[in-house]
């Protein structure tokens, strides 16, 4: 956690030095107790000698005693004062110390959670990673303030004490000393016991938060299959589990209490009796004893603390290594020391071996080749679960390959910085993903610079502008969170429009146009037709009418490539191609009629012809 103190260093130094000042002067601020006990103490004597007395008026203003001690009364005023200060200035840095060493921390997080490799989210739910980086960050930064902070405040007041105890008594120090050893065993007894009740406290946590989110996110389903008393009850379940375990740490620390109490008061008499002693054979003035009682009272005080520290600090523990496990989170595409930016190019792709798993053992993809020329058009065709989205997702350098080589432009994705990869490399996904903030921002996301007549242009592209314009606010409408407001045709229009402003080298449509309709489809192509030009395309297709239209099909089962050539080469092999396409469209003999699905496919342009190499 150090590294994180480097920062704000400068507050450290301004904390630690308001913290020292406040216990001096508060230790200060006792030991002017002293001198005005003994003060009235002589006074009590000497008014007790006087046959006839003095008022008390004049006993606090004629006489030496009177004068010593509103001398006395105003300097331990005047500490008062300085203190009262000086507890203000320090509550105020201490706060501003570990808020400052807090956002430092949150920012690593999250900037972390955006760098990190995409197997730690496939591991990892959204709840998981949202309470990590709030509630476990909150638990830092209450040991950072409370803990820390209270610890270095208790090392000088014992110190600053003992020395006061030191000048009235040097026995008064010894035995001040005692109890410690009996703390320090008290607080290890019980730490031992809260830290692994803390880790179950915190992964129940983690649950409570993830069926929030998940509830939150999908309460359209919930609502539809009308399982609100089953979410209900799940979460109450989840809900009691973690009050178990909130009532185990209390449990725990309700035992030991008691103990440390007990320490305490046998502290506190066994000083007390050892003063009286002391006080009664001449050895301490009553002043001291006030000051031993006063001073005693502050290091007990003190020593209460060091159990809330104890549960502080097991929390952070728990709560820091869970913070850690994202900061020291491995990337799954590590960037090499040497990279070299993408060399300028068109697009060309090769797959030479490919072969990738999620898991060790489990292969997603085996023995992957192709090749691709720039300004191609390509289609991957194949049942649920063949690999698709992960032939595209290595294309993106989202994961590297386990085995093999993925080349753009005849350079290894793995000699080159990811953010090249990522902007040679744009992506329609099949499930739309918008932000909550305007049309045009969503469409720009990848160049938030980018001008207006460059968002619109893109809008057009994707055959988007015609409903955009009919919107209330046009570009300069909010969506709502994951576009909610839109359909998803509209959805997946801006998604177009938003790969299409990113102007990659190499776009890729996973399963792209499945949204809309074939009307809209139709629409859609016609102006994809421009923003392919120049750049080489990946489809994923569930749609024959679309693969027809590719250079290249590639038929991807059980994460292997069984066919691979254009369309009509495909439709005179048996196989899946051919299967898929059969029950697509009517390919009968005379006097049947086409389907609606065929009729769309033959008022499309026709494929454009290009010639394709393959490897």
């Amino acid at each position: 956690m150090y590294k994180f103190v480097t920062p704000v260093k400068f507050q450290v130094a301004v904390t630690l030095a308001i913290l020292i000042a406040c216990v001096a002067a508060e230790v200060y601020t006792v030991s002017l107790l002293r001198p005005a006990v003994n003060i009235v103490q002589e006074m009590s004597a000497d008014s007790s000698a006087r046959a006839g007395g003095l008022t008390t008026w004049e006993w606090l203003t004629t006489t030496d005693a009177g004068a010593r001690l509103r001398r006395a009364l105003l300097y331990l005023a005047l500490a008062k004062v300085g203190l009262s200060v000086l507890s203000y200035l320090r509550s105020v840095s201490q706060t501003w110390q570990s808020m400052s060493m807090v956002f430092y921390m949150r920012a690593a997080v999250y900037d972390r959670l955006q760098r990190v490799g995409f197997s730690f989210h496939d591991q990892h739910s959204t709840g998981q990673l949202i309470n990590r980086a709030l509630g476990d960050l909150q638990a830092v930064r209450h040991f950072v303030l409370t803990g820390m902070q209270s610890s270095i405040d208790i090392v000088f007041a014992l110190a600053f004490y003992l020395l006061l105890l030191a000048r009235a008594s040097p026995q008064m120090a010894l035995v001040a000393l005692l109890p410690l050893p009996l703390w320090v065993w008290a607080i290890r007894r019980f730490a031992l016991l809260l830290q692994p009740i803390y880790r179950k406290q915190m992964t129940a946590s983690d649950e409570v938060v993830r069926l929030m989110t998940e509830n939150v996110a999908g309460i359209y389903v919930v609502r539809a299959f009308a399982a609100e008393k089953h979410e209900v009850a799940k979460f109450r379940s989840a809900c009691q589990t973690l009050l178990d375990r909130l009532l185990d740490a209390v449990r725990v620390r309700v035992q030991m209490n008691p103990i440390i109490r007990g320490i305490a008061t046998l502290s506190y008499i066994g000083l007390f009796a050892l003063g009286a002693i002391l006080e009664q054979g001449g050895s301490l003035t009553v002043g001291d004893l006030v000051i031993v009682g006063m001073a005693m009272n502050q290091i007990l005080g003190r020593l209460h603390q060091i159990n809330a520290i104890s549960d502080a600090y097991q929390r952070a523990v728990v709560s820091s290594t869970r913070l850690f496990e994202i900061l020291d989170s491995p990337d799954t595409t590590p960037e090499r020391p040497d990279a070299l930016p993408l060399r300028p190019g068109g697009g060309a792709v090769r797959f030479s071996h490919v072969s990738f798993g999620y898991a060790p053992g489990s292969p997603v993809l085996e023995d992957i080749s192709f090749s691709v020329p720039a300004d191609k058009v390509v289609a991957i065709v194949g049942p649920t679960g063949s690999g698709k989205t992960t032939l595209v997702s290595l294309l993106g350098r989202f994961y590297d390959p386990d085995m093999g080589k993925i080349a753009i432009d005849g350079q290894d994705l793995r000699d080159v910085p990811v953010r090249g990869v990522r902007d040679a490399v744009g992506y329609v996904f099949q499930e739309t993903y918008l932000f909550s903030d305007t049309i045009a921002r969503n469409i720009a996301y990848s160049d938030l610079s980018a001008s207006l007549e460059l968002v619109k242009e893109a809008a057009r592209v994707a055959q988007a502008d015609e409903f955009i314009e009919k919107l209330p606010r046009k570009y300069g409408n909010l969506i709502g969170e994951y576009g909610a407001s839109l359909s998803g045709g509209q959805k997946q229009r801006l998604a177009i429009a938003r790969a299409v402003l990113h102007n990659p080298r190499i776009l890729v449509m996973d399963d792209a146009l499945a949204a809309v309709d074939p009307e809209t489809e139709a629409q859609i192509r016609a102006g994809l037709e421009r923003a392919m030009v120049g750049r080489t395309v990946f489809m994923i297709c569930s749609r024959i009418s679309t693969a027809r239209r590719a250079d290249l099909v590639l038929v991807l089962e059980d994460g292997r490539i069984t066919q691979m050539g254009t369309h009509d080469e495909l439709m005179a092999q048996s196989g899946y191609y051919r299967e898929v396409a059969s029950s697509q469209f009517a390919l009968g003999g005379p006097g049947q009629e086409a389907s609606h699905m065929d009729r769309m496919a033959r008022a499309a342009s026709k494929p454009s012809g290009r010639m394709i190499s393959e490897d």
